[in-house]
């Protein structure tokens, strides 16, 4: 079986994207140890990625696309989304023969037996503006002009607050051969969205991919000042997002917080701390680079700087990027966790350690109803940030109560995500011949 994903990549500084894409690695090979897998990502170079899984080393080709004015053509998103269109307009079985054979990208999707997209979870939306959801879809675009299976693995559907987003989400949601909703309302969003045309067997429900991520705590840790793993005390891990730090990428509240998510953050810190005998751990999961609006590591270490002066030994921070598996292994040394990005949650929530998640969207309430705890999210959106502090504490006293039911569900979801990729990957096409291969080395 070969397998082209889009929508996310193994290399990115967002543990959650990489979460995703490894996941997908994870799932598929789960189910069919031998299929050949490939990405289809903006990215300068065509070097393949290096991974591990369980104890094999693989290596996936990449199909790399360009956005850059500077490159040729047929590197350039746009000259493939173009030459896409051509191969789809000239039915000639010898031109498209011809084209293919003159652009290893386009043929190389074209010998794929189904191309999955993820679209980072939760970017198949306009909630981070339309600019990107456009520029989120011509690869999907281009895999249907050149008539492939198109799977969208579970994710978020919406919010489509524009008719322009709603058209363009339309135009896929109606070519793909399957339709994963990792939450039961992105179930209603696609079935109002396909209007009279019917889903049939194309829609379904499964959980986020990254239930499955594999946990490696890194040796040694990367974690400042070094963790006494003796001490007696609680750990509580924060995910602080640098994103809602920082405003969002408007730097002006950009999801309509209900509270200023930085003084949140400051007080909650400062109400474990001196409201607990707890040790705090700031954990980032988006390595965006020093001064980038997504910043986790400069915000977790603006906060840190102010408070391990004033509590020395309880405070600390993961000090540098480990992998999606490794920022996981670090997670589960906690025993309660909050965080602000959902797939730091769902690292911690996969290791049955209870969890707040502190929301600026919708994804976070269904993702968590998934496992049985949609009461431990806080919408930030809503209430004042008192209300918050209050509900965190509430959720942090009866931690004990919650470790063993989000156990249970996560036991079951693992199960119905095996179940689910065992289901899709029996009806969908195989292909013997591919540009590259993923293979043990």
């Amino acid at each position: 079986m070969n397998v082209c994903l889009m929508g996310a990549a193994l290399d990115t500084g967002n543990m959650g994207v990489s979460a995703l894409a490894t996941s997908v690695v994870t799932l598929v090979l789960g189910q069919q140890p031998d299929a050949r897998i490939s990405f289809f990502v903006a990215r300068r170079g065509e070097d393949p990625y290096h991974i591990r899984i369980g104890d094999r080393q693989l290596r996936i080709p990449v199909i790399n696309f360009r956005l850059s004015p500077n490159v040729r053509p047929g590197e350039h998103l746009f000259g493939l989304l173009m030459l896409a269109a051509v191969y789809r307009l000239v039915p000639s079985h010898g031109f498209r023969k011809l084209l293919l054979g003159r652009n290893p990208r386009l043929n190389a999707i074209a010998e794929a037996g189904f191309v999955g997209d993820i679209r980072g979870g939760d970017s198949f939306s306009d909630i981070y503006g339309i600019g990107g959801l456009i520029l989120g879809s011509l690869p999907a675009l281009v895999a249907l002009l050149l008539s492939k299976d198109l799977v969208m693995f579970p994710q978020t559907y919406g919010p489509y607050k524009s008719r322009t987003a709603q058209r363009i989400a339309r135009i896929i949601l109606r070519r793909a051969r399957i339709i994963l909703s990792r939450d039961e309302e992105g179930l209603q969003v696609v079935k109002d969205l396909l209007g009279r045309t019917p889903a049939g067997g194309r829609l379904r429900f499964c959980p986020d991919v990254a239930f499955a991520l594999e946990s490696r705590c890194p040796d040694p840790l990367p974690v400042q000042p070094v963790l006494d793993q003796v001490h007696s005390g609680s750990m509580i891990g924060l995910n602080v997002s640098g994103l809602l730090y920082n405003g969002g990428f408007t730097k002006d509240n950009m999801f309509g917080l209900a509270f200023d998510y930085r003084r949140f953050a400051r007080n909650l810190t400062e109400t474990i701390l001196s409201g607990t005998d707890a040790r705090l751990l700031l954990v980032p999961h988006t390595f965006a680079p020093k001064g980038h609006v997504e910043s986790d590591p400069d915000a977790c270490e603006d906060l840190f700087h102010t408070l391990a002066p004033r509590y020395p030994g309880r405070v600390h921070i993961v000090s540098r990027e480990c992998g999606p598996s490794g920022i996981k292994g670090i997670i589960g040394l906690c025993d309660f966790f909050v965080g602000s990005r959902m797939h730091a949650c769902i690292g911690a929530l996969s290791q049955g350690i209870p969890t707040v998640g502190v929301a600026y969207s919708r994804k976070f309430k269904g993702v968590f109803e998934s496992v049985g705890v949609g009461h431990l999210v806080v919408d930030a959106r809503r209430g004042t940030e008192q209300q918050a502090i209050e509900a965190i504490f509430s959720a942090y006293r009866q931690r004990d109560r919650e470790r063993g039911v989000i156990l249970e569900r996560v036991a079951a979801v693992q199960t119905l995500l095996r179940q689910t990729f065992r289901d899709i990957l029996g009806v969908l096409p195989r292909r013997a011949e591919m540009a590259g291969t993923c293979a043990p080395h």
